[in-house]
């Protein structure tokens, strides 16, 4: 069997005892395009850290320990991450979680000093498969194609590819995130993975044992891991290889084949498979990059779970190495329950989140319970918000706690976000109950809570709340908001609640004056809130009642009350 030298790999050989620098690391070139301005700095390690990091509980402290005990907590080696981008549609925010998760982990392992690498890897030789909705016609023309062959369906970049890594990069940057990217076309025609093909089509036969599993009696006829680019139409999908000379890796196809309704043109020819000539099928391509790039570490959907499975028999078969570390994640989710998919346009951008809410809002999100399918709407954003709110007056409670997740969701710069103690949802009640979102009139409301200063009402990050909520509020608080048309018999018993307001109350009894009111009037007292709540803000549920009514202010409320008594 071809091997590669373990002198040339980042990877330990199978059964190879953990010393890492028996292992060295190929010296690829990177395609470096952006580093975040505020990356978390690796701090020098010192005795006992290895032994701290060990300790800790959150999930990315014990992914790191995973890859960190493989290397037995070597200080000297670069721990490198890949993460994965297929450009046939846009990236959205189940992308980013990919790579915001990765650097979950990246911090905790920065955090304990040791070295890191992030590759953010786009498959822009991949075929162009079917057309994403809302782009146009033409683009049937350029099926089974390379997306990085295909051009700029918005005639902005060189290419269909090339448009959607530019909206990856726009969505890393926007929220500083250190990288390097790299792409199949860049790394294939470099040479890059050129060893790595080599041993894979010199190890063809135990190759399909491999894969065999996985496909149809009809497609392992003349299934082969290679998929030349015609020289004749340009695809990579409908060719077929016919002979193999492993000589000098020479291969013989026929673009005949057919996939979907596409058809191959009928050229027949011959030419390397190095160099950027073809690429290998997409379940051998990803382990093909985790030998060549030398991967320690890949989170993946869970989707992908069987085709991991097979890459690792992969690595430990026919590259002689072991797989990278790894975990799973689950997909999120539209309102409707259906998996969001980039080729139908669905799923929400780092953009719109970060129209209404903050970006370590968007950290929490794909900071919790990875493992868990997971809605993705701009429903959620309030509360996660709200959420983060809540964890920057834990954390800063408690500054010295060893481990806080207020630390992973704003990317270990925990200490300089304290955040004033507002609700991002009771910035949105109050605009839809005092039927305005004038930043003055909000602050002065607001400014009656006893725990904002003076310095808070003024402070950037209440200027921001109040412009974000005000577009939540004027872009879908209102949309939802009920009509109320109340009945003969609900009527009385606002008045009722109405008269009670007349005379001044603590927070307390306003709260229980709505019990009181609805069991004198044989009412469910969870209707009878429903009702208030529903002629004060429109929706079926809100703010403790009378902690609102008494920021809004007695008077105040009653006169809201009363439009519809």
């Amino acid at each position: 069997m071809t091997s590669a030298s373990p002198t040339t790999h980042a990877r330990m050989k199978i059964g190879q005892a953990g010393n890492p620098k028996a292992a060295g690391r190929s010296p690829l070139a990177p395609y470096l395009i952006y580093m975040g301005d505020k990356p978390l700095e690796a701090e020098p390690t010192s005795p006992g850290t290895n032994t701290e990091i060990q300790e800790k509980k959150l999930w990315p402290y014990g992914e790191a320990n995973k890859i960190l005990k493989r290397y037995d907590y070597n200080a000297d080696h670069v721990y490198t991450f890949e993460t994965g981008f297929g450009p046939s549609g846009f990236p959205h925010i189940g992308t980013f979680g990919e790579v915001v998760r990765t650097e979950f982990i990246i911090n905790a392992l920065k955090e304990a000093g040791f070295q890191t690498k992030l590759i953010v890897f786009s498959d822009d030789l991949d075929g162009l498969r079917k057309v994403p909705e809302d782009m146009p016609e033409w683009l049937n023309e350029h099926l089974g194609k390379p997306v990085s062959a295909i051009p700029d369906p918005y005639g902005e970049c060189e290419s269909f590819s090339g448009h959607m890594n530019g909206k990856l990069e726009e969505m890393l940057k926007r929220m500083e995130m250190a990288y390097e990217f790299r792409s199949s076309k860049e790394c294939y025609e470099s040479g890059a993975f050129d060893d790595a093909i080599r041993i894979l089509l010199e190890n063809c036969s135990q190759l399909e044992k491999i894969i065999a599993p996985t496909l149809s009696k009809e497609t392992l006829k003349d299934w082969y891991p290679f998929f030349p680019i015609c020289e004749s139409c340009g695809s990579v999908l409908t060719t077929r290889v016919k002979d193999v000379n492993l000589d000098d890796h020479t291969v013989q196809y026929a673009c005949t084949k057919a996939h979907g309704a596409l058809q191959g043109c009928g050229f027949e020819g011959s030419q390397t498979a190095f160099r950027g000539h073809g690429k290998m099928t997409w379940r051998v391509d990803w382990p093909m990059r985790w030998y060549a790039l030398g991967v320690d570490y890949e989170l993946y959907g869970k989707d992908l779970i069987e085709s991991f499975k097979i890459g690792k028999r992969i690595m430990n078969q026919i590259f002689r190495v072991r797989e990278p570390e790894n975990m799973f994640y689950e997909m999120f989710l539209d309102e409707s329950g259906a998996k969001i998919s980039k080729s139908k346009g669905k799923g929400l951008t780092v953009e719109e989140w970060t129209r209404y809410g903050t970006p370590e809002s968007l950290c929490l999100l794909m900071y919790r319970r990875p493992r868990k399918a997971k809605e993705l709407s701009f429903n959620i954003i309030p509360s996660y918000v709200d959420d983060v709110i809540a964890l920057s007056a834990g954390y800063h409670a408690n500054p010295e706690v060893k481990e806080h997740e207020f630390n992973f969701v704003t990317r270990f710069r925990a200490k300089e976000k304290v955040f004033p103690h507002i609700s991002y949802m009771l910035i949105c009640n109050l605009m839809t109950a005092l039927k305005s979102d004038d930043p003055s009139l909000i602050k002065n409301y607001l400014s009656t809570q006893k725990d904002l200063t003076a310095e808070d009402m003024e402070s950037g990050f209440m200027n921001e709340m109040i412009e974000k909520a005000a577009r939540f509020h004027n872009d879908f608080f209102l949309a939802k908001k009920h009509d109320v048309t109340l009945s003969e018999e609900e009527r009385p018993l606002l008045n009722l609640f109405v008269e009670r307001l007349r005379t001044e109350s603590s927070a307390e009894d306003i709260h229980n004056a709505v019990y009181e009111i609805a069991r004198e009037n044989n009412r469910k007292p969870g209707e009878f809130f429903k009702l208030i709540y529903l002629v004060f803000i429109g929706q079926d549920r809100g703010p403790r009642l009378g902690n609102f009514v008494k920021m809004i202010g007695q008077e105040k409320s009653i006169e809201i009350l009363m439009r519809e008594v």
